[in-house]
C-alpha cells in the first residue's frame, strides 16, 4: 500500500488542512534553517523576523494537523469473510515509517535543546533554529503518521 492509495481515502477539508501543515512546515523549516546557517552571534532584524515566522509556521501546521486528524474518522469496521484483518499487525510501511521519522526528528530536537542549555551564555539563536527545525519535521511526521492511521488498512495475516 502506497500513500497515492491512501491519499483519497481522507476527507477533501482534512486534505486541505494536511496540505496546509506541509507547506507551513516547509516554510518554517527554510525560516528557520536561514537563521540558523546565516544568522551570527546577534541576529539582524531580517533574521529575527525569519524565527518569528519559523515559529508561526510551527503554531499553524500543528494547528491545521491536529484539526485534520481531529475531523477525519476512524472509517467502520469491515467483518466480510473474505478480508479478516488481524487487529494487531502492523500499518504498511510507507505510514508507519512517518512515526519513525518522528521519533528520530523529536530525538534532534531534543539533542539541540540540550546543547543549547548547556551552553554558558544559553540558548544561541541558532540551536534555537535547529530546534524549531526538528519540531517542525516531528511534528509534520507526527501527524502524518496520525492521519493516514486512521484510514490505512492494516496489513492482514496472509
Amino acid at each position: 500500500m502506497t500513500l497515492g492509495d491512501v491519499w483519497p481515502r481522507l476527507r477533501p477539508l482534512c486534505r486541505r488542512l494536511a496540505l496546509l501543515g506541509w507547506v507551513s512546515s516547509a516554510a518554517g523549516m527554510a525560516a528557520g534553517l536561514a537563521v540558523a546557517i546565516a544568522g551570527g552571534t546577534r541576529l539582524s532584524p531580517l533574521m529575527a523576523a525569519f524565527q518569528t515566522s519559523s515559529a508561526v509556521c510551527m503554531a499553524v501546521a500543528i494547528a491545521s494537523f491536529v484539526m485534520a486528524a481531529t475531523l477525519q474518522p476512524r472509517p467502520p469496521a469491515r467483518r466480510d469473510a473474505e478480508i479478516e484483518l488481524d487487529p494487531a499487525a502492523e500499518f504498511p510501511a510507507t505510514v508507519q515509517s512517518f512515526l519513525l521519522g518522528s521519533v528520530v526528528l523529536l530525538a534532534g530536537a531534543v539533542a539541540f535543546a540540550c546543547a543549547g542549555l548547556v551552553l554558558r551564555s544559553g540558548p544561541s539563536a541558532q540551536s534555537v533554529a535547529f530546534c524549531q527545525v526538528f519540531l517542525l519535521g516531528a511534528a509534520a511526521s507526527g501527524f502524518t503518521f496520525m492521519l493516514f492511521s486512521k484510514v490505512a488498512p492494516r496489513r492482514g495475516k496472509n
